[in-house]
């Protein structure tokens, strides 16, 4: 009897405590959803300014989007609108050039007629009207680039205008046609015919970038492209190949060139990062080819001289010199370097 009381009362107690348990279970569980609700409702500062930084972000990278977006759109490709903008720049461009604005629709409607702009498939990137043969009558040059895909080089095309001749179209797929580019003329070899210089500035940095050169000679009422001496090496224009050594003296060099089986010493500071070698080492050459092309007198006549950026242990930006090249050309057409030497910071 006494143990059937004892297991009574047993399981009244364990009824009591399971009732007590679950109570404070309840309440935990209360007090827990109701401080719940309150952080919901009543966030800390600094979780606000997280919200409120986080909203800002979706907005300015929706805002991003957008902008990409209607970007994009503004930058559609539409052939009129390409033909309004090569006719806007043509006159901007010869109006820079002192050319009055009857004139300019003189040459402008030249190019129409040539359908030079391919319905609007191609875009006006440089113009330049001059006399460049001196017999009194205006040339032009004009360089398009494809309106639909920009490539850094290539997709492009050089014109040449040149009295009543037929046009001439100059296009090869190393040449930028972007509109960075440098032109003169000059009877460079002294035959009494004009030579048109080009040089196309590529996208190349360090040193002296790339560019990309073309000699023109205008005779007998027609264009001819002329050979430059760095035409024989390699499709394009990598320069005069010239091997820079450090001597074995504070600040010494010598710069080696194969095409002229000549090595010239000169000075230059030495790179600190680099120490010193007990003998002749080659540490640099020559840099993208010439540049900086220029109409000079040698030996009483003109020629072209050129340059070259040599570098040496620094690498590309330690500079150690410029080389110059004296260029002419023979009675039928072939071009050899008649001089060469190095200027540095040292004179």
């Amino acid at each position: 009897m006494r143990k059937r009381v004892s297991r009574v009362e047993y399981i009244i107690l364990l009824s009591i405590c399971m009732g007590v348990s679950f109570g404070c279970a309840s309440d935990q569980s209360a007090e827990y959803a109701a401080a719940t609700q309150e952080i919901t409702q009543n966030p800390s500062q600094e979780e606000q300014e997280t919200a409120g930084e986080t909203i800002e972000e979706r907005k300015e990278e929706t805002s991003v989007q957008e902008s990409d977006s209607q970007e994009e759109s503004t930058e559609a490709y539409f052939p009129e609108d390409q033909l309004r903008k090569n006719e806007e720049r043509f006159f901007e461009e010869a109006e820079k050039q002192g050319i009055d604005r009857q004139t300019a629709d003189t040459y402008l409607q030249i190019l129409t007629d040539n359908n030079i702009f391919q319905d609007g498939a191609m875009a006006l990137t440089g113009l330049m009207i001059d006399d460049i043969d001196n017999n009194g009558q205006e040339d032009m040059l004009v360089m398009v680039l494809d309106a639909q895909e920009t490539p850094i080089y290539g997709s492009g095309s050089l014109w040449f205008y040149m009295n009543e001749d037929e046009p001439y179209c100059f296009s090869e797929e190393d040449c930028s046609y972007y509109g960075w580019f440098d032109v003169f003329w000059y009877d460079i070899d002294n035959d009494e015919n004009v030579e048109i210089v080009f040089s196309a500035q590529g996208t190349g940095c360090g040193a002296v970038g790339d560019s990309y050169k073309a000699v023109f000679k205008y005779r007998n009422h027609a264009m001819e492209r002329m050979r430059l001496p760095t035409d024989f090496e390699e499709d394009y224009d990598c320069g005069l190949g010239i091997n820079v050594f450090q001597e074995p003296h504070p600040d010494s060099y010598s710069a080696y060139c194969d095409y002229m089986k000549e090595q010239i010493y000169f000075q230059a500071e030495n790179s600190r990062v680099w120490e010193l070698s007990d003998t002749e080492k080659t540490v640099g050459g020559n840099v993208r080819g010439f540049y900086n092309l220029c109409v000079v007198e040698y030996e009483g006549k003109n020629a072209l001289q050129a340059s070259e950026y040599l570098s040496a242990e620094g690498g590309i930006v330690h500079c150690v010199g410029i080389a110059k090249f004296i260029i002419t050309w023979e009675a039928d057409g072939t071009p050899k370097v008649a001089d060469w030497w190095i200027e540095t910071d040292n004179g």
